[in-house]
């Protein structure tokens, strides 16, 4: 195959799979899906290798490439028809990474032939559980979390098979909603499979299945070429996570720990030593753990190699069955997808930056820090507009990432394996009984350095539901964000209800649901982030400048930066 054809061929794969995402966010049900953007789309060939992604979250696509595999394998390839689509979120049975995060796959026949697999999955809303909006984190085992969907076909000859459908959508809290993520979820897969087809009939299938093992086999080279260039050596890093379950008032934390081995164009991650999985949602399944160290090396290689399955060829991951970077059935499992692994992230940066300093940033906030109300709607306007009486909003917020050795970090951002938006105000308000006050930057949350650390934005909503349940999954609540080559820790994870009544209470980070009222207002504040750098190297030109735009405060010029009262007093002169 000419090259010119093998770009056109391998450019319109990922082509496609951008458009599978646009076809699934458009008229999905969940407004995380519509309006946050949490739903990831790919294409897989034949063998089920990933070969071409949408810039979604990686968490969904990197556990894809074994939650995929396993999916097609249950069901089994060869008992699969055209127009099938299987559903599946299991951790256990299905390869996921949480229950809350669905999955439909379709085949794409040419010809009786399968040549490709279609790949669509987005965060539903509320998927049953112990609590309203499936995001408790201090659940007993699995079963809390949510209905357990293993692989099976809820489209045969692409007509839904209505007992399965009815069987998963009433064992939610809003089945009208998730009918239509169901939908729109078939949608993307539909749209890739016509895509595909019009590309074989053009191409040929042969010329799809040469490019994609093309396509694989060059960014694997490309990867080998990188790791190359990193320094041969031993590279470790331990930290610890908070656990859910307090035993006798003390939190207790789980260590985790890795040791990465670097020779040639080869990389070794072997998570032996992490701790024992434990009771509550922070156990990562190992497609999340593997997610996890296949974003590092991406990311601390070259940004600019095609992402496919084929960068993942020369990584070799460890984990002991039973830890909590490996868990084990029934364990739950719902935070360590979002707050455990940007945690595996951050420690997997301590141990490479003793090989490549100018790659790795300062620890970030680590969290979805997914927020979610859910209850009745008292307005009987908005039930009729949006045929919706339980009112399920779950809102993910934006913390500060590190500082980088040459830029300041960034705020108000998911980090790592996460890549959904805020939902916009307008939107909240507009929908859902809430109104929410304030949204803005924290100042001083980011932390000093010759780079500063991105800031943490935190929301303060008043509850116009009668009554709803309030959860919250945060990060770094008792573990602040450090900073790289002598900057300052950012600022940790906290989350206040503000009674009606006037009284205080402060939410764990690692807890169920609360129960709130009219008029009560509830704040969520992500962590900030780590500098870097010393901060007595930072010009004090933008100190003066963060200090002007509300970044930091005039404690914070003085006492971390070193910018004597009197550069400020004529500054402000």
């Amino acid at each position: 195959m000419d090259t010119i054809t093998y770009e056109i061929i391998r450019s319109s794969l990922y082509a496609i799979a951008r458009e599978m995402k646009v076809a699934t966010t458009r008229t999905a049900g969940s407004p995380i899906i519509h309006s946050g953007g949490d739903a990831s789309a790919a294409i897989f060939d034949a063998e089920m290798q990933l070969v071409a992604q949408g810039n979604d979250i990686p968490t969904m696509l990197g556990s894809a490439v074994i939650s995929t595999r396993i999916s097609v394998e249950a069901i089994g390839k060869e008992n699969l028809r055209p127009g099938d689509v299987i559903i599946s979120n299991d951790v256990y049975l299905g390869g996921g990474n949480h229950q809350s995060d669905v999955q439909f796959t379709r085949p794409v026949f040419v010809d009786d032939q399968i040549i490709a697999f279609t790949m669509t999955r987005g965060h539903w809303s509320d998927i049953g559980g112990q609590s309203p909006g499936s995001y408790a984190t201090d659940t007993w085992d699995i079963f809390g979390e949510g209905v357990r969907i293993p692989p099976v076909r809820l489209y045969r000859n692409d007509e839904v098979v209505e007992d399965v459908q009815t069987l998963i959508l009433q064992n939610t809290r809003d089945p009208e909603t998730r009918l239509l993520d169901v939908q729109a979820q078939y949608a993307g897969c539909y749209v890739g499979d016509q895509r595909l087809i019009a590309l074989a009939r053009k191409y040929g299938a042969q010329a799809i299945a040469a490019t994609a093992k093309r396509s694989l086999d060059h960014s694997e080279s490309l990867m080998r070429e990188a790791l190359r260039k990193i320094p041969d050596g031993v590279y470790t890093a331990e930290d610890e996570i908070n656990a859910v379950f307090i035993d006798g008032g003390n939190p207790q934390t789980v260590p985790i720990k890795v040791k990465i081995t670097k020779t040639a164009d080869e990389i070794e991650f072997d998570y032996a030593g992490s701790g024992r999985q434990v009771r509550g949602g922070i156990n990562c399944p190992f497609s999340v753990t593997c997610n996890s160290t296949w974003f590092i090396v991406k990311a601390i290689t070259d940004v600019s190699i095609p992402i496919n399955q084929g960068c993942y060829r020369p990584v070799t991951i460890k984990a002991e069955p039973g830890s909590i970077l490996n868990c084990e059935f029934p364990i739950s499992v719902v935070s360590g997808n979002t707050e455990t692994s940007p945690r595996v992230i951050d420690m997997l940066m301590t141990a490479l930056s003793q090989a490549v300093p100018y790659r790795v940033i300062g620890q970030s906030n680590c969290a979805a820090c997914a927020g979610v109300f859910s209850g009745s709607d008292p307005d009987m306007e908005r039930v009729a507009r949006t045929r919706r009486k339980l009112a399920s909003f779950i809102d993910v917020h934006g913390g500060g990432m590190g500082a980088r050795q040459t830029r300041d970090g960034v705020s108000a951002i998911r980090v790592y394996v996460g890549n959904a938006g805020a939902q916009t105000v307008e939107g909240i308000e507009q929908t859902y009984p809430l109104l929410v006050r304030e949204w803005s930057l924290v100042p001083d949350s980011g932390g000093a350095g010759r780079q500063r650390g991105g800031l943490a934005a935190k929301r303060v909503y008043e509850v116009l539901y009668d009554e709803a349940t309030f959860t919250v999954a945060g990060e770094r609540e008792n573990q602040p964000p450090l900073g790289q080559d002598h900057g300052m820790a950012g600022s940790p994870f906290t989350s206040h209800i503000l009674r009606a009544d006037g009284s205080d209470e402060t939410v764990r980070g690692r807890g169920g649901q609360i129960i709130v009222h009219k008029g009560d207002a509830v704040l969520v504040q992500p962590a900030g982030s780590g500098g870097f750098g010393n901060p007595g190297e930072r010009d004090h030109a933008l100190v003066l400048a963060d200090l002007a735009d509300g970044y930091i405060t005039r404690q914070s010029a003085i006492r971390d930066y070193g910018v004597p009262p009197s550069v400020l007093d004529g500054e402000n002169d």
